[in-house]
């Protein structure tokens, strides 16, 4: 009888040994409230900054012919560490209490499935280079260009108004990104400078330029690229189409010749 009951003894003081080193594990690998905040300010403040530099290369020109591939690894970038941050916060929200922040968690991802994967695939679609405002886009349903890409889907203006259709609605009816003639105020043009001179950043020059015009919507800053016989192509939106050739004229005027080639 002594024999069973030191064995049963024996097997309790091994479990709660084994026990106490799950708990010791435990805590080591927990989360505090106060470490969850400290690390959800860090990624925000990485993050924060990473959209100022954004918005920063957007009206700034500090590189010359390298900014635009610049402002291209900082929109990669951003479209990468965003989902990154989130499930970061996610994870050490659930080792703070896994029981409790698992079945919250569980329950968010139930409730809000349809938002998440809108959210996964905008990610992955706008990797897409040719995925941009301005471009023609062609659905099951619709047809226009895109007028803003926004987390959960897109907003694509037409003939009849603005329309908003879901990543997900795209995948699912299938779209086509055209290279025909945009339309709703988005022109193409083709800008040669006179006189070139190798020493001037044209494409912060016309900016600059481009910023005094009244004729432009803001909402959609000029795109600019230049290549090496110093042809510049534009892409700008028009706020009325019947100023659009005033807009070359104006160009022409400063001693750049203009041409629309869409």
């Amino acid at each position: 009888m002594d024999t069973i009951s030191a064995k049963i003894l024996n097997e309790l003081v091994a479990a709660r040994s084994e026990m106490s080193l799950i708990e010791k594990l435990y805590d080591k690998a927990a989360f505090s409230w106060s470490e969850f905040l400290f690390v959800g300010a860090v990624l925000f403040a990485i993050y924060f900054l990473l959209r100022v530099v954004q918005r920063f290369l957007g009206i700034r020109e500090l590189f010359g012919r390298f900014q635009r591939p610049i402002k291209i690894v900082v929109l990669y970038f951003l479209l990468v560490f965003e989902p990154i941050v989130i499930l970061l916060l996610s994870s050490a929200f659930l080792m703070i209490n896994p029981i409790y922040h698992g079945l919250l968690l569980g329950l968010i991802m139930l409730f809000f499935y349809s938002h998440i994967k809108n959210y996964v695939n905008g990610r992955v679609m706008q990797f897409n280079a040719s995925f941009t405002v301005g471009r023609e886009i062609r659905t099951e349903r619709l047809e226009g260009i895109i007028d803003k890409k926004d987390r959960l889907g897109l907003q694509i203006k037409t003939a009849k108004g603005v329309h908003f259709v879901s990543y997900s609605q795209l995948i699912k009816d299938s779209y086509m990104l055209l290279s025909g003639e945009d339309i709703s105020g988005f022109y193409d043009l083709q800008i040669v400078p006179k006189e070139p001179n190798a020493k001037y950043n044209y494409e912060a020059k016309l900016i600059d330029l481009l910023s005094t015009v009244p004729y432009l919507d803001w909402n959609h800053k000029p795109e600019i690229s230049i290549n090496e016989d110093y042809e510049i192509k534009a892409r700008v939106v028009v706020k009325d189409e019947r100023h659009l050739h005033d807009l070359v004229k104006l160009i022409q005027g400063w001693n750049y010749s203009c041409k629309i080639l869409k």
